[in-house]
């Protein structure tokens, strides 16, 4: 069972893990903060392939009335490639991004608190300033619902007695046994 207070801060890192786990060529997967652009890619010089996993925001989602407020938090995967192996950078893209498109919707990453994936889509960010560090740049992005509502276990107020026959009605109820309810905590 993971931490619930966590899920938020957690999601990212399980992304990559999931991730790693379905595409093992890539030579990194980690989490990034905020949208990944070719500024990132300057300074970092990571290698490719590589995913970087974010999260970019996050708005309340429909409440209904009762409920406690849930949100969908906007995720994105970004895809980084290069020409390599007799294989071009977009073609290369166009895979990872094909299985993070099979793989994405309906996860929940094993976190408590998470919803189902969903909302998946992706996004080709070629650029003539991408194209002139030979690499492609593409993401996939979904939408997360999540909770930081945590219900407190209680009782829901309810025995159970059982009466055996004639002694039963309410002028047999000390005669009832207790078998189950709210004494039971």
């Amino acid at each position: 069972m993971s931490d619930p207070n966590n899920a938020m801060a957690d999601l990212p890192t399980r992304v990559c893990a999931r991730l790693n786990a379905l595409l093992p060529d890539l030579r990194e997967c980690t989490p990034h903060e905020g949208k990944y652009s070719l500024d990132d890619l300057k300074r970092e010089g990571i290698p490719a392939p590589a995913v970087k996993v974010s999260c970019l925001g996050a708005k309340q989602d429909q409440t209904y009335a009762g409920a406690p407020a849930t949100f969908l938090l906007l995720m994105a995967a970004y895809v980084v490639t290069r020409d390599g192996l007799g294989i071009s950078r977009d073609i290369l893209a166009a895979r990872i991004c094909q299985t993070l498109l099979a793989a994405i919707p309906e996860q929940t990453w094993g976190l408590d608190g998470i919803g189902p994936a969903r909302t998946t889509a992706m996004h080709t960010l070629i650029s003539t300033k991408v194209k002139s560090k030979a690499v492609s740049l593409w993401a996939v992005t979904w939408l997360q619902p999540i909770s930081f509502f945590q219900p407190v276990p209680r009782s829901l107020g309810v025995e159970l007695h059982v009466g055996i026959a004639p002694k039963v009605g309410a002028d047999h109820v000390d005669d009832y046994e207790h078998v189950g309810g709210s004494d039971d905590e």
